[in-house]
């Protein structure tokens, strides 16, 4: 164990990402740090933000599972006119989960919240009379029933229930408003068809959302999403996964404001891949030892680049560990994404430029 606690300090000491488009998708410590290909294994509560059906396979009793993660981020500009900092500050997002898991039954349930999408640009240095600020938070509260139909395969479904805040700046115009009734579903599965062998499977339907504040309104529409993952145990020690993301960035088609405030968002966002794989090492009993990476695609096309959602295609790379100690289970893991260059055209035409780092922290619980 003391080998394992100076082996977490050394990785606080490193350096994560979100998805295409806006998505903050370090949901939990033991994820992120195999760059979360983790819908195949959902070990801990957090299985409510992967692979809700992982759950059934939770300890008997009540599980919890929470956290925070810690995000930086660096980008930037380049255009004839000089090199221009994106001075929107990255977030700092916490999470919960709770997971109940029946001894007299097959069912098991799950309650959890967590900020899914986020953003927060400003570009006000490069194009002060057309771009600005955009800031988003889109929390998401999740409720899953799980049914074990026998002890290899799991079924769950669930709702989703978003509450949005935005507040976007473009030149001289401001708008700020809220909308607490975004809903959406999910249905996941987790089989496992031959004892080394693991099957994940999550659909999540996407959300219109309708913020609205001082006489404006700004709508859009949350992406769909399928995961498909498998993972197989190489050995008693040594766990290899393969996660694959598709979200429906497509259908989020501006960021136009109408109403008493008016602005003009116009995106010309595409369908991403997220191609995910990560080794979980259990080093010695309850202290595991993870790695992985990720590619994943940015949404907003070179054609029409509009900074509101400045993302571009990643790779991302993570560590991480965690052991007991106390009566509870730690989990830290930290990452580091480097970006392509994107060379856009069209009204924010230049040479985007993008690093982020990340360190996520989770404490999970068991309760008789």
């Amino acid at each position: 164990m003391k080998r394992t606690v100076i082996l977490v300090a050394a990785l606080a000491s490193a350096t994560s990402a979100q998805a295409g488009g806006f998505e903050q998708v370090n949901q939990s410590a033991a994820a992120a740090g195999v760059s979360n290909a983790f819908a195949a294994t959902a070990s801990d509560a957090s299985a409510l933000a992967y692979n809700p059906a992982g759950i059934a396979w939770l300890r008997e009793g009540v599980n919890v599972t929470g956290g925070i993660t810690m995000n930086y981020r660096n980008s930037s500009l380049k255009s004839p006119a000089g090199v221009f900092s994106n001075t929107g500050t990255e977030p700092t997002a916490a999470y919960i989960y709770a997971a109940w898991t029946s001894r007299n039954s097959n069912l098991s349930a799950g309650f959890g919240f967590s900020p899914l999408y986020q953003v927060n640009n400003s570009w006000i240095d490069a194009f002060p009379a057309t771009g600005g600020i955009s800031k988003i938070t889109v929390d998401h509260t999740m409720a899953d029933v799980v049914y074990a139909v026998s002890s290899d395969l799991a079924l769950g479904m669930g709702a989703d229930w978003y509450f949005t805040r935005a507040t976007i700046s473009q030149g001289a115009t401001n708008f700020k408003g809220s909308d607490i009734a975004g809903f959406g579903g999910h249905a996941s599965l987790l089989w496992k068809p031959l004892p080394d062998w693991s099957l994940g499977l999550v659909y999540r339907s996407g959300s219109k959302v309708k913020a609205k504040g001082q006489g404006s309104s700004l709508s859009f529409k949350l992406p769909d999403q399928a995961t498909a993952a498998i993972a197989y145990n190489i050995s008693d020690v040594l766990r290899f996964e393969t996660d694959v993301k598709w979200s429906r960035w497509s259908v989020l088609k501006d960021m136009n404001v109408t109403g008493a405030v008016t602005q003009t968002n116009a995106l010309n966002l595409r369908d991403t891949l997220t191609a995910m794989a990560g080794v979980t090492w259990t080093w010695r009993e309850n202290v595991q030892l993870r790695m992985g990476y990720a590619y994943e695609q940015g949404a907003n096309r070179t054609l029409n680049y509009n900074p509101v959602i400045a993302d571009q295609d990643g790779h991302r790379i993570s560590l991480g560990g965690g052991g007991d100690l106390l009566g509870v289970h730690g989990d830290l893991a930290a990452q580091y994404v480097f970006y392509s260059k994107k060379t856009a055209t069209g009204a924010y035409a230049g040479e985007y430029r993008d690093r982020r780092m990340a360190i996520a922290l989770t404490v999970s619980k068991h309760f008789d």
